[in-house]
């Protein structure tokens, strides 16, 4: 039987932005005293001022509210895992990927990748795919020289995150 390429969302464990997000979360949370520190922190930034960790608490605080006692490590694969979910929900914005997994071109799914051992956990397609779908399309949006300027850090951000 023909099947419809796959659209596969990566996410990682030990990735610096989530963890990030998570300590910054945490922190918020009044946990901030068993989380170790940031890597990005030693390097001299405040994590609350970085765009893309901006763009991973929420998936953090989800995270963190779906297991308020568990250690550092798991709260960061679950933010990990919810993040890809955000990323598949992102790339339903798109007209075109919309388009092709509705009409059952194109397939998109999640995943998750343990660094430490290099098996990928394969998540399957979004929970609440059905529910996207119904939203209707999304407006094509073209940016043109007219619009604004993007600030250099934040297009990098906006790139990182879905990666």
């Amino acid at each position: 039987s023909d099947q419809p390429p796959v659209l596969l969302v990566l996410g990682n464990s030990m990735n610096e932005a989530v963890q990030s997000a998570v300590h910054e979360a945490m922190r918020a949370a009044g946990r901030d005293i068993d989380v170790p520190p940031s890597k990005l922190l030693l390097e001299g930034y405040k994590e609350e001022d970085l765009a893309l960790v901006q763009k991973l608490l929420p998936a953090a605080r989800d995270a963190l509210i779906s297991m308020p006692g568990a250690p550092f490590d798991k709260v960061c694969d679950a933010a990990g895992k919810l993040n890809v979910w955000s990323t598949v929900e992102s790339l339903f914005q798109s007209p075109k990927i919309y388009d092709d997994v509705a009409a059952g071109r194109l397939t998109v799914q999640g995943a998750y990748c343990d660094v430490k051992t290099g098996k990928v956990q394969f998540l399957g397609e979004h929970p609440a795919q059905q529910a996207l779908l119904e939203k209707g399309r999304p407006l094509d949006v073209v940016r043109t020289a007219s619009d604004a300027p993007v600030p250099p850090l934040e297009a990098l951000c906006s790139l990182a995150v879905g990666n």
